[in-house]
Formats: C-alpha cells, structure tokens, sequence
C-alpha cells in the first residue's frame, strides 16, 4: 500500500507543478486562434475586434506570439504596405524566429511588384546572421534591381553572393540584371548567357532545373493560360516555367540594348512559344 502512496504523492506532486505551464499554454493556444482568425478577416476587410478582444483576454503578453505579429503585419500590409517594414522591426525585434515572417511578407510584396517595399522588409528581417546568406543577398539584389533604385549597393550585395556561390545561376541571372539597370549590358550579357544555359539544362546546375520542369510537364501537362490574351499568369506557368522564362526575358531585353535584335527575337519567341509575357510581367 505505502508503494502505491508514494507513487501518488509523486504523480501529485508533478500534477501540482505541471498545471500552471498546461494552463498557461492552453491560454496562448486558444488567443493563437483568435489571432488566426482575425488575421484570415483583415484580407475581406471584415471587423477583427471581436476576436482581438478575445485574444486579449485569454493571452497574457500577445506580442510574445508569432500570430500576433503575423496579424499586425497583415494589417499593415492591407493599410499602408509602405508601414510594413516598420511591424516587421519590431517583431524580430521581439522574437529573432520572427524572421520568417519578414521573407514571407517580403515575397508576397515582391509577387505584387511592391519591389521597393519588399526591399524595405527584407532589410528591416535582416538579423546579421542573415544578411550574410546568399540567398538573402540576392533577394535583395534582386529586389533593387526590379525597382531601379539603390543599384550600387544591389551590385555590391550579389557579388558578396557570388563569391560564395560563384556557379548559382539564379545569382548570375540577378547580376546581369543588375548590370543591364545600371546601363551596362556589355558587362550584363556574359552572365544572362551563363543563366539561360543553365536554366534551359546546358549548364553546370541545370541539370536538375530540366528534369523537375519536365517531370511537371508530364505529369501536369501542359499549362494554359485563362486570360483573354492567351498569356499565363506565373501561378498558371508554375515557378520552374516562370523562373527559366524571366532569365530568357532578361537576356532578350540585354541583347536588343547592345542592337543584336535577331537573337533578341529569338528570346521573345521563346516566350510566346510557351505562351509566357514579353514584358516585365515575367520576373
């Protein structure tokens, strides 16, 4: 009997020290949902203040919880996307795991062609174990480069990049368009060739670009376009399509600045073959 009481008085014991951190974690998980729930609202501009006042009541510190953040960053993001750099300071501020929230956000900008505000974002995730990355780099490279702005230092950052990954097309790609932006194409015409070689599988990394594009291809068939001008829509080409169509657009617009125009023709054919745009929708 005295073995069955002690293993009560143990299982007591844990009972008494393990119910505050259930309880408390119970609370955060129940003011999660309400977050969740207001931030799936913001986007069809409904009212968020029933949940957040829910949220409030069952969180104890609600800016400890990435839902919150992802909510504040929501709502900036439909208010005033310029702001959105600002929420996003705060939140690595407050926690570093926050940093994805920066990239997703920073993207989706990138998506909507915001590319200076997707630069502010990015800048405003990047904790300096992360502003070294490559691909960090690039993105804001990148970034820059589509927006026209800052190009020295878009330069500066992807060559960072390079000296890292000297052979990553994605990079050489950016390069290039950094180049051809800043008024360069003699310069930006080596690495668009390095890219469209790579990309279209003739390359040192392309390889693998062309086998996961042709599996896509088999087993989803052909994309096709529902817009009126028979053009696919990046979420219709799919992200290897897109990506291997925006350096071909990059090398045609690099070779008609240096007067080439029947290779640049062949680049735009390229597109319209694959019924991809011919213009800065591609990027």
């Amino acid at each position: 009997m005295s073995r069955f009481l002690n293993i009560a008085i143990v299982l007591a014991t844990i009972a008494v020290v393990a119910t505050p951190v259930v309880h408390d974690q119970f609370r955060d998980e129940v003011a999660r949902w309400y977050l969740a729930s207001a931030a799936n609202r913001v986007a069809t501009g409904l009212d968020i203040q029933p949940q957040l006042k829910q949220a409030e009541r069952w969180g104890d510190d609600l800016s400890s919880l990435r839902d919150y953040w992802w909510l504040r960053a929501e709502q900036a993001l439909a208010d005033s996307p310029d702001k959105l750099a600002s929420v996003i300071e705060q939140a690595v501020a407050r926690d570093k795991t926050n940093v994805d929230i920066g990239i997703k956000f920073a993207r989706r900008l990138s998506n909507n062609s915001l590319f200076h505000e997707a630069t502010a974002v990015l800048e405003a995730t990047c904790i300096d174990e992360l502003r070294q990355q490559p691909g960090i780099l690039n993105e804001l490279a990148y970034y820059r480069s589509l927006s026209a702005r800052e190009l020295d230092r878009a330069l500066k950052d992807i060559n960072q990049a390079l000296q890292d990954e000297p052979d990553a097309a994605e990079l050489r790609d950016t390069r290039g368009w950094v180049l051809f932006q800043m008024g360069k194409p003699h310069e930006a015409i080596d690495d668009a060739d390095y890219a469209v070689k790579a990309f279209d599988g003739l390359g040192p990394s392309g390889m693998v670009e062309e086998t996961l594009f042709w599996l896509e291809q088999r087993l989803a068939g052909p994309p096709e376009p529902r817009a009126a001008d028979d053009v696919l829509s990046r979420r219709e080409a799919g992200e290897l399509l897109w990506g291997r169509g925006a350096v071909h657009y990059h090398r045609a617009k690099i070779l008609e600045a240096l007067g080439r125009e029947e290779e640049a023709q062949a680049e735009f054919n390229w597109l319209r073959e694959r019924k991809l745009p011919t213009d800065e929708r591609v990027f």
